[in-house]
């Protein structure tokens, strides 16, 4: 409805383009607020963390090199100036990790904290969600569960946590976008379409294949997930499908041609981490297999306005 009424293209991306000096300027905004997107507890400076890996993790997505963050703030009149700080701080330290920085932004009062970010970066040929064919192969880029899981150990304001717990909350706190490895794929054109899974596994998968007009068969075995997740989701009674669907994973799930998967994997591996094959592009009909039995992928997702 927006987008028909600014007149903006019907396309649904992670990031808009502009043509720009025989390359392509990208552009990509995400608001974070309080409740949603920062539950009770979560320590001030992870709250800046995530504003700006957010914004990031679609420059990712775009193939995208960062050039750099700006940062609407709304906070309260009564927020410590402690806690105003640490924000800022984690803004920082986010930036730098990814090899780029906060350039400004603009500041005014709000009810509950909100955070709203733009972010630029520059390729030659940007990453869409529209250009995936009926046989690439569908990798994501790192574990998946963690940060779900410990998006609801805050809000389930346990005060004695276990190991376990702790990594997972440290996941959600302090996530890696995979601006260097999706830029680098990108650049020697390894990667052929791409999105971010931070609004849930199986709306990722659903928007490459509704912007390509494709199908998908998610194999379930071959999802990686971070460990010790599906303990935890037997012990809240929970699939581990469901919270996938939660959303807050940083990671990236992309279409690969067959041909270029392993040289892709390698530039994985050296940029520590891993590519993980979850799947196979289809004509038509998006579909789970686990256990040997074969049905719809859930649509499940995480929306604010739910």
């Amino acid at each position: 409805l927006v987008r028909r009424e600014l007149g903006a293209s019907q396309g649904f991306e992670d990031a808009e383009v502009i043509p720009f000096s025989g390359k392509h300027l990208v552009a990509t905004t995400d608001m974070l607020t309080e409740g949603d997107d920062f539950p009770p507890g979560m320590p001030y400076d992870a709250i800046g963390w995530n504003a700006v890996a957010a914004n990031l993790s679609d420059l990712a997505a775009a193939g995208a090199k960062p050039l750099g963050v700006l940062m609407a703030w709304g906070v309260p009149r009564v927020m410590p100036e402690e806690g105003v700080r640490q924000i800022a701080r984690g803004m920082a330290r986010c930036a730098r990790a990814h090899k780029t920085r906060v350039l400004g932004g603009d500041m005014n009062e709000a009810e509950t904290v909100s955070l709203c970010g733009t972010a630029f970066g520059v390729a030659r040929y940007p990453l869409r969600r529209s250009s995936a064919k009926p046989g690439d192969l569908l990798a994501v880029t790192g574990p998946l569960g963690a940060s779900a899981a410990g998006y609801l150990i805050y809000w389930s304001k346990k005060e004695r946590k276990t190991p376990l717990e702790e990594k997972m909350l440290q996941r959600f706190n302090y996530p890696t976008a995979r601006t260097a490895l999706m830029a680098e794929l990108n650049s020697k054109g390894l990667v052929r379409a791409a999105t971010d899974i931070s609004d849930g596994f199986s709306a990722a998968v659903y928007n490459i294949c509704k912007e390509s007009s494709v199908g998908a068969l998610v194999e379930y075995i071959g999802i990686p997930l971070f460990e010790g997740f599906e303990e935890y989701c037997r012990k809240k009674g929970k699939k581990p499908i469901e919270l996938l669907n939660l959303g807050c994973d940083y990671e990236i799930l992309a279409a690969f041609p067959q041909e270029c998967f392993s040289a892709a994997k390698r530039i994985a591996r050296r940029h520590g981490g891993e590519l993980y094959e979850i799947g196979t592009v289809l004509k038509r009909d998006v579909l789970l297999e686990k256990d040997g039995k074969i049905t719809q992928l859930p649509k499940e997702r995480f929306s604010h306005f739910e």
